[in-house]
């Protein structure tokens, strides 16, 4: 007996029949922050978190705030850009800070923050910073769109401009 295709498994994030998502979110909405010790078995070679486990952690908590913006189901449509600044030690404290920058209609510009924390001192580095692009997506696994975004303060304006412009520069807006 052969398994025939299935449709999309229910997800918690579905929102219920008939009800929709907002027109607009303000840019302070959808802002994820995830935090993990970096374990033994996260190590690479040299004793450091493994750069494809760090880009794991990047693409969750990338997930979360593009699932909140976009009040449910999104996927990764491109990581088009992850910058390691330094390497961060097994027992390091590593937070990804993810923020929704720019939206079309159906896709999430979202950057990353990684910060690695030594415990003992309370010591926080920025080490890493990434884009990552999600869409959002219906039942049937096919793009839907998402709401608005708002800026508000001088500083999501900013983050709002670049973003546009990194669209612009990579051919996508």
């Amino acid at each position: 007996m052969s398994a025939s295709p299935s449709p999309l498994r229910p997800s918690p994030f579905t929102l219920p029949p008939h009800t929709r998502p907002p027109d607009s979110r303000p840019m302070s909405y959808p802002v994820a922050s995830l935090t993990t010790l970096v374990m033994p078995h996260m190590q690479n070679v040299l004793g450091d978190l493994f750069g494809g486990h760090l880009m794991a952690l990047v693409d969750q908590a990338a997930a979360v705030a593009a699932i909140r913006h976009a009040a449910g189901p999104a996927v990764t449509a491109s990581i088009d850009r992850v910058d390691f600044r330094e390497r961060i030690p097994v027992g390091a404290l590593v937070t990804c800070t993810a923020s929704v920058d720019y939206v079309g209609n159906s896709s999430m510009d979202i950057s990353v923050e990684v910060y690695a924390e030594r415990v003992s001192t309370g010591e926080r580095r920025h080490t890493h910073t990434a884009h990552v692009v999600f869409v959002a997506i219906d039942e049937h696994g096919k793009p839907r769109r998402v709401p608005r975004l708002v800026a508000g303060t001088a500083e999501e304006r900013e983050r709002y401009a670049r973003a546009e412009a990194h669209r612009r520069q990579h051919g996508r807006a």
